[in-house]
């Protein structure tokens, strides 16, 4: 019979240590436990190895489990007094270096892995879009500017800025304010009562008690309504205007300074400039604009001429008289009246004979009896009085808040800024004659 090679040889020195600390850790697959369980049964020098071990393992778990683990209680583990052991030689010179192997493959046991890092969902960011409940009521030709087109009963977008570069757009705010934006335009809707505008022309119409306070925030400070009609005029330079046809608002300035403008009075504040000033009105564009668009806000609004408006009256005349407003031509009506080219077609000085019991158009040879018309309208009283005909002086009171109706024709007005100026004609002082002043009147609702 001859000698063979054990099927499964005893563990050498490095191997032996390596195994020992695996087991300890619960890691040794059933193949590597069954070839440390042999070598253990075979080798003494190798059984007290393992004991050892196990006792240094053991002591190492008490110290980890304490609050600091000192290195002199590693160094006196290495170097603790050693016991006479039947361990050859060669296990007692390979002792230190498998206790360093045991002790490092331990230590690095017990730091926990590092957390598995999650990778980071990456959400797209969705814009949150603000609806204030600003509606479009009506539109007139309306062009934006590389935006798309809106249509009756759209919703604005909150904090988006519109260029409107043609037409005119009616907005209808939550709180029952109405106004209208025509172009060209820049604005911004910046609160369920509020917008920004910084160029272009509004009128805004506020009539309910939530509407109360809406604000147009203008290059030349915050307009705050009081319950009113008003406009705003914003030029290419940024030069802010205001003018109120009923009621009032209240202007603040960059300095934080307000002022309370009132029904008829207009004010500006320049491009740069820190301060809101009295202005005797807005552009001619502002109330062309008006005009022409004849929008729902202000139907009844009519507008003086460009040009002088002159009248005749009646020379040495002491008595009353009334400023009447006629839809129709004068020219049309009164075809014989001398010197047209000179006189307003709309606005004329006019009298009331009690015994003829007739309405009269004054010219420069004597007055001329009319018809009036379902549409005319008397907006003023002038009272001339006087010792004699050379000592009058006249007497002016104006219909505004006022409704009427006088000898077959209505009188009476909401609001205007119309003035008569007497003695005046064509620029130039004369006697009897009239000059009428202002850029516009209110109708009364029928």
């Amino acid at each position: 019979m001859t000698d063979s090679q054990p099927e499964n040889p005893p563990l050498g020195r490095d191997a032996l240590g390596k195994m020992i600390s695996l087991h300890l850790d619960g890691k040794l697959s059933k193949e590597q436990l069954s070839q440390l369980q042999r070598t253990l049964v075979i080798d003494e020098s190798a059984r007290d190895f393992y004991v050892e071990l196990i006792s240094i393992h053991s002591q190492l778990e008490q110290i980890h489990k304490g609050p600091v683990v000192h290195s002199e209680s590693l160094n006196t583990l290495i170097r603790r007094p050693q016991t006479p052991s039947r361990m050859p030689s060669f296990a007692m010179m390979t002792l230190p270096a498998a206790l360093l192997v045991v002790i490092c493959v331990w230590i690095t046991s017990q730091i926990p892995d590092p957390p598995v890092e999650k990778p980071v969902e990456i959400q797209a960011v969705v814009p949150k879009i603000v609806d204030y409940r600003v509606t479009v009521a009506d539109t007139h030709e309306v062009r934006f500017f590389n935006q798309e087109p809106l249509g009756i009963g759209d919703h604005l977008e909150g904090d988006k800025i519109y260029k409107l570069d043609s037409g005119q757009l009616e907005l209808l705010f939550i709180t029952g304010v109405k106004a209208s934006i025509t172009a060209p335009a820049t604005f911004a809707i910046t609160g369920e009562n509020e917008l920004n505008l910084s160029a272009g022309i509004l009128m805004a119409k506020v009539t309910t008690s939530k509407g109360k306070g809406f604000t147009v925030r203008t290059p030349g400070g915050p307009i705050r309504d009081l319950g009113t009609l008003f406009g705003v005029e914003i030029d290419n330079a940024g030069t802010s205007g205001v003018q109120v046809f009923q009621g009032e608002v209240v202007l603040a300035d960059s300095r934080g300074e307000t002022v309370k403008l009132t029904e008829g009075n207009t004010m500006r504040c320049a491009a740069g400039k820190d301060q809101w000033l009295p202005e005797p009105r807005l552009s001619r564009k502002f109330y062309s604009v008006i005009q022409e668009n004849k929008q729902a806000l202000t139907p009844n609004i009519i507008l003086l001429p460009d040009e002088v408006q002159n009248m005749f009256g009646a020379d040495e005349y002491i008595g009353k008289a009334y400023l009447m407003y006629s839809a129709t031509s004068l020219l049309d009506r009164i075809p014989n009246i001398s010197g047209p080219s000179k006189l307003s077609q709309h606005f004329s000085v006019v009298y009331f004979d009690e015994t003829s019991t007739e309405w009269k158009f004054p010219d420069n040879t004597g007055l001329i009896s009319f018809t009036p018309d379902a549409t005319d309208l008397l907006l003023a009283r002038i009272d001339s009085r006087g010792p004699d005909k050379n000592s009058i002086t006249k007497e002016f009171t104006y219909f505004a808040g006022t409704q009427e109706n006088i000898h077959g024709i209505t009188s009476g007005y909401q609001s205007g800024d119309i003035q008569i100026i007497p003695d005046r004609f064509q620029g130039e002082a004369n006697p009897g004659e009239y000059t009428l002043e202002g850029t516009y009147f209110i109708r009364n609702s029928e």
